[in-house]
């Protein structure tokens, strides 16, 4: 009405309303109630990033939102894992190899699974980001932003490719990704973007007038991705496998692989190094017959099994012992979480949230009782 009557227009077609904000035992934040949160205490501990960026990743539409001190921490944690990352880049950064268009580098240079892979996630992420947008799901982009940098990115990309990180490959591509991704994260979290973008190599003075990073199809490969992903898996089922026998940080273990087929048989072949370098192994074999090899304690990733050799490594009679003192400890934890989930009290006051990271709590425990219940029968 004011739009029509001072300016004879309309200001705007689309409204985005949230939904109620409320304290975390679900009463709406209110002075009256003396339970609200002053945004600049919050800036002031935590950072107008992590304020900003932490409202974002939390208000869906249509739901209201459960606001408490602590959920500022994983906005704070986020600017921090950005900021520790990108100096880590730019320590080890040769800007006379980066000089490159990324989409001619791409189709001349003949990049390893590593850097097509992240190349891939990266397209990928910002495309669903880019429509994320269009449909106003801002808490779904800016999680999808904080997931591809911190699970992928960083716990992954970063550390394969540490040891030759110098390599003019890898080089370009860690490059290109950070400059592209953090003109993506710009509008969620401005400040510390524009901190590090001003010490990256760059073209123009401010990230802020930089245009969106354009999604090129060309370097998302799906196939890849799910390639990637299962030597990832493998990796991460193999670390806990000899986690679980709290192996000492000098102790090298011997692994055999059986893949069920013979596309994965090829992958690992073809990614032996990767594998044994990332979980630090004596040795890496692959099976050709399902025949289980003796003296092993086993476990599956999708179609592949894997089994660790133990003989040497540890007194079997002790290590039994300590795994069923675990089985004993997780199990009463287990029991102790279910009978808060059966409570209707709790219920009733917890909010949703909560209870949903109490389910996923239950699930995660009875996996690990199932991978140690297994390893106390193989052990013999």
């Amino acid at each position: 009405m004011a739009g029509l009557e001072f300016m004879q227009d309309i200001p705007f077609k689309d409204v985005y309303i949230h939904g109620t904000v409320r304290d975390i035992e679900g009463k709406k934040m209110s002075k009256s109630l003396g339970n609200v949160i002053d945004p600049l205490d919050i800036i002031t501990e935590y950072g107008a990033d992590a304020l900003r960026f932490s409202l974002i990743s939390i208000t869906a539409q249509g739901q209201d939102i459960f606001l408490s001190q602590e959920r500022f921490e994983q906005g704070r944690n986020f600017a921090n894992k950005i900021w520790n990352a990108s100096r880590f880049v730019l320590m080890n950064l040769e800007p006379s190899y980066i000089k490159v268009d990324l989409c001619e580098f791409f189709r001349k240079e003949d990049l390893d699974i590593v850097n097509r892979w992240i190349l891939s996630r990266f397209y990928s992420a910002l495309k669903e980001v880019s429509k994320k947008l269009d449909i106003y799901k801002f808490n779904e982009a800016a999680n999808m932003l904080y997931g591809f940098f911190w699970h992928e990115f960083c716990d992954w990309y970063l550390e394969i490719i540490k040891p030759n990180i110098k390599n003019r490959q890898n080089q370009v591509v860690m490059y290109k990704v950070l400059e592209k991704f953090l003109r993506a994260l710009h509008p969620f979290t401005p400040f510390v973007t524009e901190e590090i973008w001003q010490r990256l190599p760059h073209d123009g003075a401010s990230i802020m007038i930089q245009p969106w990073p354009h999604t090129q199809e060309q370097m998302i490969d799906k196939k890849l991705e799910k390639q990637a992903q299962c030597l990832f898996d493998l990796v991460k089922e193999i670390r806990n496998l000899c986690s679980s026998i709290e192996l000492k940080a000098d102790q090298k273990v011997v692994i055999s692989l059986y893949p069920h087929t013979k596309l994965k048989h090829k992958l690992i072949e073809n990614n032996t190094d990767l594998i044994t370098n990332l979980v630090k192994l004596e040795a890496l074999k692959i099976l050709d017959s399902s025949t289980r090899p003796a003296s092993t304690i086993s476990a599956v990733t999708g179609d592949i099994d894997i089994y660790l050799h133990f003989s040497g490594l540890f007194d079997i009679d002790k290590e039994k012992h300590k795994i069923k003192e675990k089985i004993n400890e997780l199990g009463k934890i287990k029991d102790s979480k279910e009978q808060r989930i059966k409570n209707p009290e709790f219920l009733k006051k917890a909010p949703k949230e909560i209870v949903e990271k109490e389910r996923e709590g239950i699930e995660e425990l009875k996996n690990s009782l199932r991978r140690l219940e297994r390893m106390y029968n193989e052990l013999h």
